[in-house]
């Protein structure tokens, strides 16, 4: 309460509020200690409006404008105003500070990343199958799921045969952030499994499987052989039963 006050903008107060209660020391440190990595993870980047994230940062963020030649004047510049601080004559971004960013690239219905900014970050696909180590929870049920989500998204798209879904790719397959939803259907030992999978399909697979499919040709039918393969029975993943 004490960082917010009745003049103050919803975006000043938080800013204030980040300062007080998680930057405390965090600048001087990482001005001073130019072997320390700092890093900022801002999830899901592309749902916010990235112009306001950054702002003037837009600049300073490359890596050509890191440090003192990358000062720019922000518009609380104001505030400052304890000759001593370091960004009392402009703010600039640190050469050992770095950004990452997590994003959809496939959401219709967030921002898209413009060119300009794009080419001031390195970009690292995360696929799928790189990415099982949330289902470690699933115990000995986990070799069984990733098998399931393979063959899932091979039919979405098989990237050594290129062929699956039209107009579909690797970028729509199911990552293991939705089978790990299985255990809100399972009993402790596991003994319900079929009635767990057919859970996860009605009440999360299922939706985002048609979101990809509306408005294209044989949508019903591309559905159907999604569900097929899916309750799929062979002796790795017997679902149905």
């Amino acid at each position: 309460n004490n960082v917010c006050h009745e003049n103050d903008t919803y975006t000043k107060s938080i800013g204030n509020y980040i300062k007080e209660h998680y930057m405390s020391g965090y600048q001087d440190e990482s001005l001073d200690n130019n072997i320390k990595k700092f890093v900022f993870i801002i999830d899901e980047i592309n749902r916010g409006e990235i112009s306001k994230i950054f702002g003037e940062l837009f600049f300073s963020i490359d890596p050509g404008y890191r440090g003192v030649k990358g000062m720019v004047k922000t518009q609380y510049q104001n505030m400052i105003t304890n000759e001593s601080d370091p960004f009392y004559e402009g703010f600039y971004i640190p050469e050992n500070v770095y950004i990452i960013g997590t994003m959809n690239d496939i959401d219709r219905s967030v921002e898209s990343m413009d060119f300009a900014m794009r080419r001031r970050f390195a970009w690292q696909e995360v696929k799928a199958e790189e990415n099982t180590g949330m289902l470690d929870d699933l115990k000995e049920m986990k070799d069984e799921v990733i098998e399931i989500m393979k063959r899932l998204n091979n039919t979405i798209w098989n990237e050594t045969t290129n062929t699956g879904i039209e107009g579909l790719n690797a970028a729509y397959h199911i990552g293991g952030s939705y089978f790990s939803k299985l255990q809100l259907y399972l009993n402790e030992d596991h003994t319900n499994k079929k009635s767990a999978y057919r859970h996860l399909w009605e009440n999360h697979l299922k939706g985002v499987l048609s979101e990809y499919l509306r408005g294209m040709p044989e949508a019903m039918e591309n559905m159907k052989k999604l569900e097929d393969i899916y309750f799929k029975e062979d002796v790795n993943a017997d679902i149905e039963g």
